[in-house]
């Protein structure tokens, strides 16, 4: 019994600190957004070979998806709901975008 609620115990705060409760709003428009950036950004990321595209729609979709869970809690009363998810993703975008252009280093001269 005692390692039942133990587990119990273990699984909850697990449960607690993965949770990601995103909006099918804001997950819809980070999917759409970070593969046209992903697309976007292969022009400045350079060639990293087949993981170009996979890797910056990777770091966009974390980004957007991180702005938006993480900003969700903010309300904004001059816009409506769907123009914060929109205003969240375009934070998270250009957030994972730099991240992602500071990481690959792209190459001066082309």
């Amino acid at each position: 019994m005692l390692s039942n609620m133990l587990y119990s115990n273990i699984y909850d705060t697990l449960e607690q600190l993965v949770r990601l409760d995103m909006s099918n709003e804001a997950f819809l428009a980070s999917l759409l957004f970070s593969a046209a950036g992903a697309f976007l950004l292969a022009h400045f990321t350079g060639a990293i070979g087949n993981l170009t595209l996979p890797l910056n729609f990777s770091a966009l979709f974390i980004g957007t998806g991180l702005a938006n869970i993480l900003l969700d809690g903010i309300d904004i009363p001059a816009i409506q709901y769907e123009q914060e998810v929109m205003l969240y993703t375009l934070v998270g975008l250009i957030l994972a975008s730099f991240a992602m252009l500071w990481c690959i280093r792209p190459e001066h001269g082309r």
